[in-house]
């Protein structure tokens, strides 16, 4: 295993082949990861349509917060993979260092935020009561998980700044079995536990990071212990470089997944089915983001690493496969939400016209996927050669028009078929979907018109 990390002046293989063999590790781990979240719906649908709802939504405020680690590993991934092509290795052992304590940090902070404003505050944001009582013990349950959640991202960063991918699978592997074996074990009670219901789900969540903590930190030993040789006081260089590339990051991301939390907080005001789509349709998308995680955090090393090397010659080759192998993956994973949406829609629904209504949704989900899959490789090109701050900047003017489409679209509307006035009537769940093709649209044209007079190539933003 210590292979993996050894030889680290190797040449960056930008070809087809090189460039899967970084990514196939990150979406692999990612299907797991789907797969779960797919068995999670499956047996929270079973306990029932509140149970569904409430964990969805708690889920979706813990993923809020957690993207400001997600934010921060992205740009200590950027930071070690240039400092890997410029060939400074005592510069980039700092910056994976600085980051365990940073996200050490950043993981306590997280908890004790979370947890206060989890005493009613974020509760109040549902209105039915039913899915509030199980939203609030859910989310306390998880919140814990930002403690090893956000030290096994440190890590994982350092290895993915490295392009040492195959390491990353052996702690999302880890961590998504357990998580599916617990969830078998706890939810419905089997295996000789008790049935714990949607509480079931949480605790098997946070077990399952505490397991792909310890192992991601027990690989690190074996691979390389010299990682967990801390400072002994702040180092000034890699904070100011980590601050200058991950606070934007931060926001941006914090900015995405809040913007798109609140979508589901519009639409539980819609009614209860309708979230529920909502809540499948948002794992459903999974099956895009499995490929294109794989590919957004390939392309930021890619990037990083050959503008450190000097290597701008090979970077629009290197990206136009990236670009084939994303949207050719994205149409494999989910072609079903065209060729046979009826057929997923029938897994999670028995009436006919919540199946009817979900296959439509799968077809507005098939067009939100491939505008993804586009945007997100102009996103992360620009990301990746450190361009964070114009990458916000792209974030706010997408989200910002999310937010006012999603309100608009999930307000009430005047009554089609009656005059009535005290009959309220909203549009129809597929056409609430279609906020998607905005954002993405939105976040696609903006990245290439930054992108647009190439000076990215020489390194947007000084990592110095």
């Amino acid at each position: 295993m210590s292979d993996l990390l050894s030889k680290s002046t190797n040449r960056l293989d930008t070809s087809t082949l090189g460039l899967l063999n970084i990514a196939l590790p990150i979406s692999i781990g990612t299907f797991v990861q789907f797969l779960v979240l797919l068995t999670d719906n499956f047996f929270l649908a079973r306990v029932s349509e509140s149970a569904i709802n409430g964990a969805g939504n708690a889920g979706l405020i813990y993923l809020t917060f957690g993207m400001l680690i997600f934010g921060s590993a992205t740009g200590i991934q950027i930071l070690v993979a240039r400092r890997h092509g410029e060939g400074n290795d005592a510069l980039q052992i700092r910056t994976g260092r600085m980051g365990l304590v940073i996200h050490s940090i950043l993981a306590v902070a997280l908890v004790a935020t979370v947890l206060l404003l989890n005493q009613g505050f974020l509760g109040r944001l549902i209105s039915s009561d039913i899915v509030r009582d199980v939203f609030e013990p859910f989310l306390t349950t998880r919140t814990w998980g930002f403690l090893p959640f956000g030290i096994t991202f440190a890590i994982t960063a350092y290895w993915t700044g490295l392009a040492r991918t195959k390491l990353l699978l052996i702690v999302s592997l880890t961590t998504a079995l357990t998580n599916l074996l617990l969830d078998y074990a706890w939810i419905d009670g089997n295996l000789g536990f008790s049935a714990m219901g949607y509480i079931g789900a949480a605790r098997a969540s946070l077990t399952a990071e505490i397991t792909g903590f310890l192992v991601a930190v027990l690989v690190m030993l074996k691979v390389e212990p010299r990682f967990f040789k801390l400072p002994k006081r702040p180092d000034g260089v890699v904070i100011k470089a980590w601050w200058a590339i991950s606070g934007p990051l931060m926001g941006q991301l914090l900015l995405t997944v809040g913007t798109w939390t609140s979508f589901f907080f519009f639409v539980e005001k819609v009614g209860s089915t309708e979230l529920k789509i909502s809540h499948i349709g948002r794992n459903a998308f999974m099956l895009a983001f499995v490929i294109s995680s794989g590919i957004s955090q390939t392309t930021r090393t890619v990037v990083s690493q050959l503008i450190g090397a000097s290597r701008t010659s090979d970077l629009t080759p290197a990206l136009k496969r990236l670009a084939l192998i994303n949207i050719v993956g994205v149409i494999i994973m989910s072609h079903g939400f065209i060729l046979y949406p009826e057929s997923l829609a029938r897994i999670f629904f028995d009436d006919l016209q919540s199946i009817a209504s979900m296959s439509r949704t799968f077809s507005t989900l098939f067009i939100a996927v491939i505008g993804f899959s586009i945007s997100t490789l102009f996103l992360s090109t620009l990301e990746g050669a450190g361009g964070t701050k114009r990458a916000f900047l792209v974030e706010m003017i997408g989200a910002g028009c999310y937010l006012a489409t999603a309100f608009y679209l999930t307000s009430p509307i005047p009554p089609i078929s009656t005059n009535d006035p005290s009959i309220v009537q909203y549009f129809p769940i597929e056409i609430i979907w279609r906020v998607e093709w905005v954002y993405f649209t939105l976040i696609g044209l903006g990245s290439l018109l930054m992108l647009r007079n190439g000076k990215w190539r020489r390194g947007l933003e000084s990592l110095s």
